[in-house]
């Protein structure tokens, strides 16, 4: 009989360069249509799965808001000779000419989001945006993507227990991961003052999760990754890594939560 399971994946948009979602001087920098989402993410299934037959999507949107009406697309791909595919390109920009040469041999499939319209394939709620994958629907799916059996991590022989697939996002139109959520400490915090950040401006539990990294508008390095939150605190597991300036706006590094369905018929 087979089994469905659902696999959760929480890219780093950011990755180490806070430019790619927000700009040095603080001001918003949104993504555009074909724009590199987040990199190829390795997800490892169980051996024998063969498809995969639903998602969903939350992300938030810019300063705590639901996201603009756009589509995305998640692209699936399997191993380069049993490397991750080669990279698409730096995050918020286009795909480079030249990218991932090898594309058409590891695509396994495309999932397309929709975002244009709603009740076709977004649900924007109180706090971001849900978007899910309609198959069959007027949004144009197929179907289900089909696993090739036989995929392996690098370096793991044919009697591994698991397979491996990667997971890229490009954007559809214009996306904004702006956060609206400032240190509102009366002055600057030294590093490693603290592992409280009182801020203001939007609600930190509009922008962030529990388990998110946080980072400043302007540093490489996470200030932190979040323990707690209320409406005017963003609580760490730590002290705070780096100096941060008051009115400083935090940046969540993993605004989407994607949720895959897969079957597997063992």
């Amino acid at each position: 009989m087979a089994k469905y399971f659902q696999k959760t994946i929480r890219p780093d948009i950011i990755d180490g360069d806070v430019s790619a979602v927000i700009q040095g001087s603080g001001n918003d920098k949104p993504f555009g249509a074909g724009d590199v989402l987040f990199d190829w993410q390795a997800v490892d299934l169980p051996r024998g799965t063969d498809g995969i037959i639903n998602g969903s999507v939350h992300m938030y949107g810019e300063d705590g808001g639901a996201t603009p009406a756009k589509d995305f697309y998640l692209l699936i791909a399997k191993s380069n000779d049993g490397i991750a595919p080669t990279t698409l390109g730096e995050v918020n920009s286009a795909v480079a000419a030249g990218s991932c040469p090898e594309l058409p041999n590891v695509l396994l499939g495309t999932m397309k989001f929709e975002g244009n319209t709603i009740g076709q394939g977004i649900l924007n709620m109180g706090t971001g945006t849900i978007y899910y994958y309609n198959i069959g629907s007027s949004s144009g799916q197929g179907g289900p993507i089909v696993i090739e059996p036989g995929i392996n991590p690098a370096g793991v022989d044919r009697g591994a227990s698991t397979q491996r697939i990667y997971v890229a996002g490009i954007a559809g139109g214009s996306l904004d991961f702006s956060t609206g959520v400032l240190l509102n400490n009366g002055s600057d915090m030294a590093d490693g003052e603290s592992t409280t950040l009182i801020v203001d401006g939007v609600d930190p539990r509009q922008a962030f999760r529990v388990g998110d990294t946080v980072y400043i508008h302007d540093i490489d390095t996470p200030t932190g990754t979040i323990a707690s939150m209320t409406s005017t605190t963003i609580v760490l597991n730590a002290n705070n890594v780096g100096v941060i300036t008051n009115d400083d706006e935090f940046v969540n590094a993993q605004p989407l939560t994607i949720k895959l369905g897969f079957r597997n018929p063992r």
